[in-house]
């Protein structure tokens, strides 16, 4: 579990949610909800300042429920931060009828997003590195070392999907080859 900010670069906001692996494909789906017309304030930012204008950033990992609580109150304590906390990201089962017409919209907003986005992150970079020694404990080395952790944390999260999919792979290979060991033998039997 993951506690991430969401900075407006124009007005010095930041936005605080909790996420469960990624703070991009989070990203991502406010992105995708804001072409939605729900009436969130954050919604009411993206497409007021442009979601280039932000910068997504992870703050911390956390273990458990009770010390994502924790993190997630340091980080509003820290940033005076705006909660993401219970912001709808889709719309409920009675406006879906109401959502057709905006079904379009979506796909557009989706693929103008998706690059600027990724445009801010690569140029938002410096800009947390300097952010660094400013950070939430006031100390580089500690600031480095959550860092490191998350990336350390991140790259398990990788090779642990990587293991699974070759393990996959490696049973179905031997599944097919018991299949076709199976198929031989009747054709011999004939």
């Amino acid at each position: 579990m993951l506690v991430y900010t969401l900075t407006n670069n124009i007005t010095g906001d930041v936005w605080v949610g909790t996420c469960k692996d990624s703070s991009d494909e989070r990203f991502m789906q406010l992105q995708e909800a804001m072409a939605l017309g729900i009436k969130a304030q954050i919604y009411k930012d993206l497409r007021d300042f442009g979601v280039e204008n932000f910068t997504v950033e992870d703050y911390a990992l956390a273990y458990d429920r009770e010390e994502l609580k924790d993190i997630f109150e340091d980080a509003m304590e820290t940033y005076n931060g705006k909660s993401l906390v219970g912001v709808k990201t889709t719309l409920g089962k009675t406006s879906i009828a109401n959502a057709s017409p905006l079904k379009p919209s979506v796909g557009g907003v989706k693929r103008k997003t998706a690059p600027s986005s990724t445009g801010a992150k690569i140029a938002a970079k410096p800009a947390a590195t300097q952010k660094l020694a400013s950070g939430r404990t006031g100390n580089v080395k500690k600031e480095k070392l959550i860092k490191e952790k998350l990336a350390e944390e991140k790259a398990n999260r990788e090779a642990s999907k990587l293991k699974q999919v070759r393990e996959q792979a490696d049973e179905m290979a031997a599944i097919m080859a018991r299949l076709d060991s199976r198929g031989s033998t009747a054709n011999k039997q004939r």
